[in-house]
């Protein structure tokens, strides 16, 4: 299971990458987040292969944005750092369940907790059905 580009994706075709958002005064940003993901369908799975069920994994990023005024609008000194990519969050799926060998009707969800602006967290959340090596 790596990443890949979408097939049929054209230049002209506009993607929203989940990246965490930076403000204006940036000291770091390190961060990796989703942008597509080909996944199999049912019917895609290898013939024979064993059912695993449901997996889940998440990836996160975390932000944090420190005010220089008491303007809510004013500038801020931010940075950013984590790793909320598809690759990390099915790392994780692979770890937890070594005998996961492909998944497919995968679905994400980005999940963001913001504590008063000041701190933020943005996840990638990959849920799929799982399946193993034909047994």
């Amino acid at each position: 299971m790596s990443a890949a580009r979408a097939r049929g994706e054209n230049d002209e075709d506009t993607a929203v990458p989940g990246l965490i958002p930076a403000g204006s005064l940036m000291l770091f940003y390190q961060t990796q987040g989703p942008l597509s993901f080909v996944a199999m369908t049912p019917k895609d799975r290898p013939q024979g292969a064993r059912e695993l069920g449901t997996v889940k994994g998440v990836s996160c990023q975390h932000g944090l944005s420190i005010p220089l005024s008491a303007d809510v609008r004013g500038t801020s000194v931010t940075g950013a750092y984590g790793n909320g990519s598809f690759v990390k969050a099915i790392a994780q799926i692979k770890k937890m369940k070594p005998e996961v060998s492909g998944i497919y009707d995968v679905r994400v969800d980005l999940r963001v907790f913001s504590l008063l602006g000041i701190y933020r967290k943005l996840c990638t959340e990959v849920t799929a059905r799982a399946f193993g090596a034909a047994a």
